[in-house]
């Protein structure tokens, strides 16, 4: 089995990242894009709590594993009371966005139709769930962090 990859938070804006992805998914999108609400949380115990929605979602164990260290999450809500139609060009755009600042993302489709909607102010009758993204950086350098060596110290 392969070391496992711990994942650390962008250096940069979040906002400002998802605002280019957004962009990019608004230029692709084929109809009307107030059919579509994006959620960006980062604060761990929303994350939490939306997990505990998610998982019967995520039923894999290595992912399991995986999703405690992944420090974002994304949902893509969508209007109407009829099956989710996800707009594949439309996401592949938002994701090349977030895929080119180096964050990897692990994606599934939504299950849930009434609590998720409820806890991000959307009325449940109007928006459900399509897709949820987990996604962080991964720190490629993390497993070479052994204890200080005699050669150097850290403070």
């Amino acid at each position: 089995m392969g070391q496992q990859l711990e994942f650390v938070r962008l250096n940069t804006s979040l906002q400002g990242l998802i605002s280019r992805a957004l962009s990019q998914f608004d230029r692709y999108v084929p109809e009307d894009t107030g059919n579509y609400h994006w959620v960006v949380i980062e604060d761990p115990e929303t994350i939490a709590r939306t997990l505990e929605v998610l998982s019967t979602d995520l039923p894999e164990d290595d992912i399991a594993e995986i999703v405690t260290r992944l420090p974002y999450l994304i949902l893509l809500f969508q209007k109407g009371g009829g099956l989710p139609s996800i707009p594949v060009e439309a996401t592949l755009a938002y994701l090349s966005i977030l895929n080119r600042a180096g964050m990897v993302t692990i994606l599934r489709q939504c299950s849930d139709s009434h609590r998720l909607a409820g806890m991000f102010s959307l009325d449940p009758s109007v928006w459900n769930p399509s897709i949820f993204m987990l996604a962080g950086i991964p720190d490629l350098d993390a497993r070479e962090a052994l204890p200080s060596t005699g050669q150097c110290s850290f403070f």
